[in-house]
Formats: C-alpha cells, sequence, structure tokens
C-alpha cells in the first residue's frame, strides 16, 4: 500500500498568518545537498533561503520567494506547489560566476483529503519534458523556532548584520537547556518565572540583576540596557524571589540597597529584594519609575519600583473576559458562524495564555443566543477596574438606514439589540479596555452572502507572538473601540471553501490574520488596535472587491469609532 503523508491544511482565508517555518531538504543530480529554510506569509508571500556546497568546496547560500498555487498534471490530477521565483546568490565562500536558479515545490498526489504522497523539488531545466517525474524529492518538516533555531543554524541562512538574522535568534527559547519538574499553575503553563523589566522614567537605564538558577545556584548577571518606555526580557528563574540594581546612563538616579551589598564584576553593588507575593507562574514584570530626578551623582534619590502581573495604573490582576454571541444555527450561514466561533476563541485563548494573563471565555450560541441570555451573562461576570472586555458577533445583522446610528442591529432569537447598544451597556461595567465588534450586515436584507475563495492550501501559519506587543495591547491600553464589518447600507460576506462550504466571514479572517501580524515576533509592528483594525478592514475590503454591495459600491467597508490610549 502507497504511504500517505499528511500535513495540516487549512483555507487560504482561514489563518494566513505570517507566522511558520519549515525545513525542505534534498539531493541534487550532482549529489549536492540542498537544504531550504521556508519562512511562510501567505501563499503570495512565501521567503526562502537554501545554504549548499559545490564540488569545489565552496559553501554558498541563495534567497528567493515563492507563490504557492494549484496547478493539474495533464492527467487531471491536482498538486500545490510553491512557485520559485528571482533568486540571488547572497554568499559564497569563494568567488563565483555562478547564480542560482529558483526551486519550485511540488506537493504531489493531493486528494480529496488535501492529503499528499511525496514532495518534490525542480527548477525550469528539470521540467523539459513537462514531466514531474523527473524531479528531486526532498523531505519536508515544521520548525518550532524555540526548540528547532539555535544562533549557528540561522547563521548558515543569514549575515548575523541582517534584520532576519537579529529577530530569528531572538524566538531562540533561553531555556533549551533547562528543564523544570513541577507542574505549573499559571494559565500560560510554565513552571518558572520570566523576568522582565520596564523602564518608565525618561531617562535610558541599565540593570543588573541577582536570581536562583534552575542549578539552584545564586547568580548575578548585567547589563542590560533599557530605553524609556521599553521592556526587556532578562532571565528565567524558578525562585519567586530575586535583586537588582539600577542606574540611569548618566548615574543621575540609582535603585539600590545599601544593606544587600554583593559583588558583581569585581565591584560591589547594593541589590534590591523583589519577592513575588503570588505562586503564579509566567512574566513577572518590574516597573521602574522615576518621580525625582536630579544632576548631582551624591544626592542621587530613587523612586517607588512597583512589580506585578501585568498591572499598571489601574489595580488589580488583568483578566480578560471574551464574550461570544454566535448564530451557530442559522441554515444559510451556520458553518461561517460556528468557524468564527471557534477561531476567535482559539486567537484570543492563545494570546492571554502567552501574555501570562487570566482569562474567561463565554460562549452563547443555540439557545442561548438572544437578549436576555447575552444580557445575564455579562451581568454575571466578576469585571474589576483593571480588566479587558472583548465582546465579538457574528452573526445576521441590519440596519434600517432611516435610523440614527451608523452601525447595525444584531439580529438576535427574538428581541434584537444594537451593537452600539451592546457596547455601550459594557462600558458600564467600567474595566480598563472595552472592544465590541462584529462581522455581520449593516444594511437590509439581513443575511450574510457567501463569496468564492481561492483553493486550500497545505501549509497552516501558527502563531509567533511577542510578549511587548501583546502587553501594548492588553496591558499597557485603556480606552473604548467599537467596530462593524461593514458600512452602513452594505451586506459583510462569507467566504465560501472550494468544496463548496462556508468558511469564515472575511472580516473575521482579516481581523485574525491582522491580529497575529500586529503582535508577531518577527515583524516592527508596535502593538497597536487601531492598526490591527485597519489593516482588517483593509483586506476585507481587497477580498470583496469584486462583490457588488447593496448600496452600488464594490466590497465591503468596515470602521470604527475608538478612543484607545497607551501607557
Amino acid at each position: 500500500m502507497k504511504k500517505t503523508l499528511t500535513i495540516i491544511f487549512i483555507c487560504c482565508f482561514y489563518l494566513s498568518i505570517a507566522q511558520n517555518f519549515y525545513e525542505i531538504k534534498w539531493q541534487g543530480t550532482d549529489g549536492i545537498k540542498y537544504i531550504a529554510l521556508v519562512e511562510f506569509f501567505e501563499k503570495e508571500n512565501i521567503n526562502v533561503r537554501v545554504n549548499y556546497t559545490t564540488k569545489d568546496g565552496a559553501y554558498k547560500v541563495a534567497k528567493y520567494k515563492c507563490v504557492g498555487k494549484y496547478n493539474y498534471n495533464s492527467d487531471g490530477s491536482k498538486f500545490f506547489m510553491f512557485d520559485g521565483q528571482n533568486a540571488e546568490i547572497v554568499y559564497s565562500s569563494k568567488e563565483s560566476n555562478v547564480g542560482y536558479s529558483a526551486d519550485n515545490f511540488v506537493f504531489k498526489g493531493v486528494n480529496i483529503n488535501n492529503q499528499y504522497d511525496k514532495l518534490y523539488t525542480y527548477d525550469d531545466a528539470d521540467l523539459a519534458d513537462g514531466n514531474l517525474d523527473n524531479v528531486k524529492e526532498a523531505t519536508f518538516k515544521k520548525l518550532d523556532p524555540s526548540k528547532d533555531f539555535t544562533k549557528s543554524y540561522i547563521h548558515s541562512f543569514f549575515w548575523t548584520s541582517e534584520p532576519e538574522y537579529i529577530k530569528y535568534t531572538k524566538l531562540i527559547s533561553t531555556n533549551q537547556t533547562t528543564s523544570s519538574s513541577t507542574t505549573s499553575s499559571s494559565s500560560s503553563g510554565e513552571t518558572f518565572y520570566r523576568l522582565k523589566f520596564k523602564n518608565k522614567c525618561i531617562k535610558p537605564i541599565k540593570v543588573a540583576i541577582r536570581y536562583l538558577d534552575f542549578k539552584d545556584k545564586w547568580s548575578s548577571k548585567g547589563w542590560w540596557t533599557i530605553e524609556p518606555g521599553k521592556t526587556v526580557y532578562v532571565e528565567n528563574s524558578p525562585n519567586s524571589l530575586f535583586y537588582y540594581y539600577a542606574k540611569t546612563l548618566d548615574g543621575s538616579l540609582v535603585w539600590s540597597d545599601k544593606d544587600n551589598l554583593r559583588d558583581f564584576n569585581g565591584k560591589k553593588y547594593g541589590f534590591r529584594k523583589l519577592e513575588k507575593s503570588t505562586s503564579k507562574y509566567g512574566s513577572w514584570v518590574t516597573d521602574i519609575t522615576c518621580t525625582n530626578l536630579v544632576n548631582d551623582q551624591s544626592t542621587s534619590t530613587t523612586s517607588t519600583t512597583t512589580t506585578s502581573s501585568y498591572t499598571n495604573q489601574y489595580t488589580g490582576e488583568v483578566k480578560l473576559h471574551l464574550i461570544i454571541a454566535a448564530d451557530s444555527n442559522d441554515p444559510q450561514i451556520g458553518a461561517s458562524v460556528r468557524q468564527d466561533l471557534d477561531d476567535v476563541s482559539n486567537l484570543f485563548q492563545k494570546a492571554a495564555r502567552e501574555v501570562g494573563i487570566k482569562y474567561e471565555i463565554s460562549k452563547l450560541y443555540d439557545t442561548s443566543f438572544d437578549k436576555a441570555s447575552i444580557i445575564a451573562k455579562i451581568n454575571s461576570l466578576d469585571i474589576k477596574n483593571n480588566d479587558v472586555v472583548i465582546f465579538y458577533y457574528s452573526g445576521h445583522g441590519y440596519n434600517d438606514t432611516s435610523g440614527y446610528s451608523r452601525f447595525p442591529s444584531m439580529s438576535l432569537d427574538g428581541k434584537d439589540y444594537g451593537l452600539e447598544s451592546m457596547h455601550n451597556f459594557i462600558k458600564g461595567k467600567n474595566a480598563r479596555l472595552t472592544i465590541t465588534l462584529g462581522d455581520l450586515c449593516n444594511s437590509i436584507p439581513r443575511t450574510r452572502s457567501g463569496t468564492k475563495s481561492d483553493e486550500e492550501i497545505p501549509f497552516k501559519s501558527g502563531f509567533l507572538f511577542d510578549e511587548d506587543k501583546l502587553e501594548r495591547l492588553f496591558i499597557d491600553s485603556r480606552g473604548s473601540l467599537l467596530s462593524t464589518s461593514s458600512s452602513k447600507g452594505e451586506w459583510s460576506f462569507c467566504m465560501r471553501k472550494s468544496n463548496g462550504s462556508m468558511g469564515n466571514g472575511h472580516f473575521t479572517n482579516a481581523f485574525i490574520n491582522s491580529f497575529a501580524k500586529e503582535a508577531s515576533k518577527i515583524n516592527d509592528n508596535i502593538g497597536s488596535w487601531d492598526q490591527l483594525f485597519n489593516r482588517a478592514y483593509t483586506d476585507a475590503k481587497n477580498n470583496t472587491k469584486y462583490q457588488l454591495n447593496q448600496n452600488g459600491k464594490y466590497g465591503q467597508s468596515g470602521f470604527k469609532s475608538s478612543d484607545i490610549k497607551y501607557n
């Protein structure tokens, strides 16, 4: 029996997020061995680096981009491919005029269950007779950067001065050589504390720490320079007690304790003691704030330094309350709504775990998809003043075009309710951050139509969240945001898969995609709700640009009302 290999397939509109890495290996007809590092963004944006050693001993690295797409053999069988384009040599240990032809990767024998038989690679010369069976067979695996990446591995593809090298080395786990067997009680599943410092002073500071390592030994380490407003991740420790010494670069401010002098690099420093008040593992942020600036080092003073599990000027621990109302039983769009329900829940659950905050997810669907049940659920939540509340609606909607509100009404079982009214009701709970968003029509009739999408592709992107960006989104933000997926007088559209079944709503897909990009470790986004939503509106608009809407315009145009600010 022919062995069938399976990798996770997912619709291009489902979670096409710039997050995952893959390794492909093959051997050429001349015996040269090639290793490709594939960074999968969207199917239209796949970055590839290939390293290899030639017969004369020259070590080379080539780079190029690929586009993912389906093609068909002459017998009608389908295959998925990475179409390589515009290759160039970026490193050669020996001078050479020989270039590189971009590779193409073919997943052959794709069946109706989106499984493939074999993976091949070829360049244009290999297809002279048009027969895919002449190309080279390759091996493929998904990489976990925290485990599979090392500095030497990344350096085998990139110069150390390249931005990619700097970004990818940050993905390497600091605990590749350490372990702990204790059971974690944290929401993130960790069994240690991640020690971080946030500089809330107006001057750059540098920090040294004394901590208990995983070999049960006290160690001192430094220095980390922290610019104003920035957070630096310094070390991991299994102990709820550690010490630190900090000062501004100009020496005008010092954070120390003369009663706890310790040797560090041949000099004595007074280290301040910090102790965790709870046993909750995960990120432990120490905020350093200067309130009295002086110029004379001999009269240096220090401010109060606070430590907490993601707290700011608001009080108490942060908790995310996610409420999702979904019209999952609707005969027209129920399948799309159910996918929205699962994917939005999964997104925020992963984000909360990564940033180390508590979370509670309330799903209202089936027999609880009515105004009374939704209001009762919200009223039952123990919402504190430092919490985050996100309400997500997926279902039918409409707008009385003679009405005053630009935002639509939710078509619930029984009595309907305006999205803006829901937002104002939740704002009354006085959480630090309130976000209400809906994927629904903003027109008459009350429906979400389906649109044809591209076919499924054989790569599932994951989440590589940057904790600092997540902190800015969930910890350092305050205010409210109300969003809808289409403008007044417009429908909102669902994706339709190649097999005819419903996919996500266009806006929900674009929102998930944009969220992962905004909080990604491998780009320069800052963690902004406004940028996140604006990108989602643009993507949803582009993906529906051929759909004639009720107002005579093409596509759907989401919008928001926001007053979110950041610490």
